[in-house]
């Protein structure tokens, strides 16, 4: 499946918030005058989709190499929190459990790759392949044992009962088996992993049946996990390092009373 790329403007961008926030079924007015229920699934897409996202992709780092080499230096200099198990790690990569830490494509590098007609797996050298794999917005710090595990499988719920392959240092981890295994990430990270397969969905065209078992579960992680500080300034530092934020941290997005546009008017509103 070839990838592709849907223009977007600033000023469309902001005639759509203009007009959200004269409608009154629009979820960007303030909380005391939103409406009681909830945006359609349906909806939810539609108005995603009319973001500005990056034109393009990134074109910062040609491959996954060269993003590598920054990632630690450049996004976590101080150290961070491992994504599915919740460690955090100082400067060094040095964490409680001695626990080697890699880079995890959130959107798994051999399913972007498949994509393109012509690869199987990370390996191919195609251009646009290649810089979707050195994207930042979708690059996270984990064990390498967990992100191993994980592999290319889909997110998806797992059942409370089953096994935990990490409980000595990663409990959280949760990992079905079998044809059909899935994982599922933490509680908070839910939302972080939702935007970051969003944003590969719409800069570089990838099908969201090839990250999540039901892409609905990713607008449910939105409403679970809102940001916090730490990914927006993740956020900011990528659109500093490439040039393409994602539009789901932009401040008017995110700013309107904490509230997304496909949320209900009932959520907790972000907290600084």
């Amino acid at each position: 499946m070839a990838l592709f790329f849907r223009p977007f403007a600033s000023v469309a961008f902001a005639l759509l918030l203009a007009g959200c926030q004269t409608s009154n079924e629009s979820n960007f007015l303030p909380r005391d005058m939103a409406p009681s229920f909830a945006t359609s699934d349906e909806q939810a897409w539609e108005r995603l989709a009319e973001l500005p996202w990056p034109q393009g992709g990134q074109r910062t780092y040609q491959t996954y190499d060269d993003a590598r080499r920054v990632f630690w230096k450049k996004l976590y200099p101080e150290g961070g929190t491992e994504l599915y198990c919740g460690v955090s790690f100082d400067g060094k990569r040095r964490e409680a459990f001695a626990q080697a830490l890699s880079i995890e494509h959130a959107y798994p590098a051999d399913s972007i790759a498949e994509t393109e007609p012509s690869c199987t797996n990370r390996t191919c050298s195609v251009t646009r392949v290649q810089r979707a794999m050195a994207d930042m917005q979708n690059l996270w710090p984990a064990y390498l044992r967990v992100n191993s595990s994980r592999s290319k499988l889909r997110f998806g719920p797992v059942d409370d009962t089953t096994p935990r392959r990490f409980a000595a240092f990663c409990p959280s981890f949760e990992r079905s088996a079998g044809r059909t295994a899935v994982v599922e990430p933490r509680d908070e990270v839910k939302g972080d992993l939702a935007r970051s397969l969003i944003y590969m969905h719409f800069v570089y065209g990838l099908p969201l049946e090839n990250a999540v078992n039901d892409r609905g579960l990713l607008l449910a992680w939105l409403k679970l996990d809102p940001p916090d500080t730490e990914e927006l300034r993740r956020n900011a530092m990528i659109d500093q390092l490439q040039g393409t934020p994602n539009p789901l941290l932009m401040d008017a997005f995110i700013g309107f009373n904490g509230v997304a546009p496909w949320t209900s008017a009932m959520l907790t509103p972000l907290t600084q």
